[in-house]
């Protein structure tokens, strides 16, 4: 009994406060599809990874399912324009110690059913630092990289839709 009553306090507060687990969107768009984004930089892999961790985050922000392109309520398209990795401090020697990596996109949103945008976001950047001395690894700082652009560029897109369609245009970021 005091597991159901804290579970129900808790979501009480979450819900109250403004947070929210998913986004809501158009009634109207329940399905999207993601063209696998172009990758404009010498980073392999970096096109597949970036759709992938894009996919994943909108599947778990939003009620959308995957849907083929040309059967999407929203398809999504775009193109990974940067992928820089800076040295931020070095120990004696030359030796790495810390690293900022940037990762920039741009993303085009088409609402489908009413054939009209939905999103534009030019030059989306996020970054991500990391030290060699933690432990940390190139590989694991571009993941995470990646990650986090894929959920900032989801919050961009979907948090605003209502205020978006009374203004009667779409967003850009």
């Amino acid at each position: 009994m005091m597991k159901r009553a804290s579970v129900a306090a808790i979501l009480l507060l979450a819900t109250g406060c403004g947070y929210r687990t998913k986004f809501d969107l158009p009634p109207h768009i329940q399905t999207f599809s993601v063209n696998t984004f172009r990758n404009k930089t010498l980073e392999r892999n970096l096109d597949f990874e970036f759709t992938e961790a894009l996919i994943h985050e909108i599947l778990a922000k939003t009620s959308l399912r995957v849907a083929r392109p040309g059967e999407a309520d929203l398809e999504i398209d775009g193109e990974i324009e940067g992928f820089q990795r800076y040295l931020l401090r070095a120990k004696r020697y030359g030796e790495k110690f810390e690293i900022r990596n940037l990762l920039s996109v741009n993303v085009e949103m088409r609402d489908c059913r009413h054939n009209v945008p939905f999103f534009h976001g030019s030059r989306i950047v996020e970054r991500t630092e990391f030290s060699l001395n933690l432990g940390e690894t190139p590989r694991e700082a571009r993941d995470e990289l990646v990650r986090e652009l894929a959920r900032r560029v989801v919050s961009l897109a979907f948090e605003r839709w209502p205020a978006r369609v009374a203004e009667g245009k779409p967003s850009g970021g």
